[in-house]
């Protein structure tokens, strides 16, 4: 027969360990979901510490804009807006009282091709700061893309997407693309 030796250790311990990380990755995977696919963002809404506006709370003063843009075919440009917020209420991005560059009525020559990365269509941008207090003014920055010859006008006013939208001031652009 062949000699014994004797036993200097036992399996059972790397077993219980790989059943315990196996166990732990599944209740990873099941907590924090097992999709690649990226989260919408849900829309702002009103939090414990920020209720949502009154419309009649929320105004703004357009102040400043670049210059209209000229650009090529396949170029971009970056287009930038300044209101003041001459409201009762701070626009807090993230929040309900989150404020929004949005298009003014149809904009029926603006060919949606055009827009680089807009948060929504007809939407082009949100506030840069954090917080824009009354009084303070608030950065909305865009880009736009030339895709076809023309003189493209765009209308604009800011807008609180959860409550709605402030008045017209009559605020355009205008994107010629050559």
């Amino acid at each position: 027969m062949y000699p014994t030796a004797a036993r200097q250790g036992s399996h059972t311990g790397a077993m219980v360990f790989v059943g315990a990380i196996g166990l732990v990755l599944i209740v990873m995977f099941g907590v924090c979901g097992g999709s690649s696919t990226p989260r919408a963002q849900a829309t702002p809404s009103p939090t414990a510490t920020a209720p949502l506006p009154k419309l009649s709370d929320l105004d703004s003063a357009w102040i400043d804009q670049t210059a209209p843009a000229q650009l090529s075919v396949g170029a971009e440009a970056t287009i930038t807006f300044k209101f003041r917020n001459t409201g009762k209420v701070a626009w807090a991005r993230g929040t309900g009282s989150e404020a929004s560059l949005a298009f003014v009525g149809s904009n029926a020559n603006f060919d949606p091709k055009m827009a680089v990365n807009w948060p929504q269509p007809g939407k082009p941008a949100v506030q840069s700061e954090d917080v824009v207090a009354p009084n303070e003014v608030g950065t909305f920055t865009f880009k736009v893309k030339g895709v076809a010859v023309g003189t493209y006008r765009i209308d604009v006013r800011p807008v609180v997407v959860a409550v709605g939208p402030m008045r017209d001031q009559g605020v355009y652009t205008e994107v010629t693309v050559r």
